[in-house]
C-alpha cells in the first residue's frame, strides 16, 4: 500500500545505493593513493632538478677558473 504523501524506498534500492557508494569510495581511494605516489615522483623530481641547477655554477666557476690558470701559465 502506497503512502498518501511520500515515497517508498525499498531494501533493493537501499542495497543497490551502498554497492554503487561503495564503488565510488574504492575509485577516489585509488586515485589518492595514484595522486599520492604522483607527489612524491613529482617532489623528487625537483629535488633532482634543485641539485642539477646547483651544480651548474660551480662547473661554470671551475671552467672560467681553468681558463683563466690556463691563460696566466701560457703567458
Amino acid at each position: 500500500m502506497p503512502p498518501e504523501h511520500g515515497v517508498v524506498i525499498t531494501l533493493k534500492e537501499v542495497y543497490d545505493e551502498m554497492r554503487e557508494l561503495i564503488s565510488e569510495v574504492r575509485q577516489l581511494t585509488s586515485e589518492y593513493k595514484n595522486s599520492k605516489q604522483v607527489d612524491e615522483d613529482h617532489e623528487r623530481r625537483i629535488r633532482s632538478l634543485e641539485r642539477w641547477m646547483y651544480a651548474i655554477p660551480a662547473s661554470v666557476f671551475l671552467a672560467i677558473a681553468s681558463i683563466v690558470v690556463a691563460l696566466v701559465n701560457k703567458g
